[in-house]
């Protein structure tokens, strides 16, 4: 299923990152931050209703990939995140 614009011809350099971080989708991630309290889509949704759907995923995959690698705080998790 398309999660976002142009699904197909992204996601496999976006599994292929997750992949490194011992994720399998952007759907894991979400539900992985779920599991710590917060739904970074669901953030991103609540300040900007209108924001495209690649917004929404992204921060869910950059939380999770901060999480997966112990960030204790918002500038570990830039670091981990880039």
């Amino acid at each position: 299923m398309a999660l976002f614009e142009n699904y197909d011809r992204r996601i496999g350099k976006i599994n292929a990152v997750l992949a490194q971080h011992g994720l399998e989708s952007v759907e894991q991630c979400r539900e992985l931050c779920k599991e710590k309290g917060f739904d970074p889509y669901e953030i991103a949704k609540g300040i900007q209703p209108i924001c495209f759907e690649n917004v929404c995923w992204a921060y869910c995959v950059g939380a999770a990939i901060a999480l997966k690698a112990g960030a204790k705080n918002a500038e570990e998790a830039a670091r981990y995140i880039g």
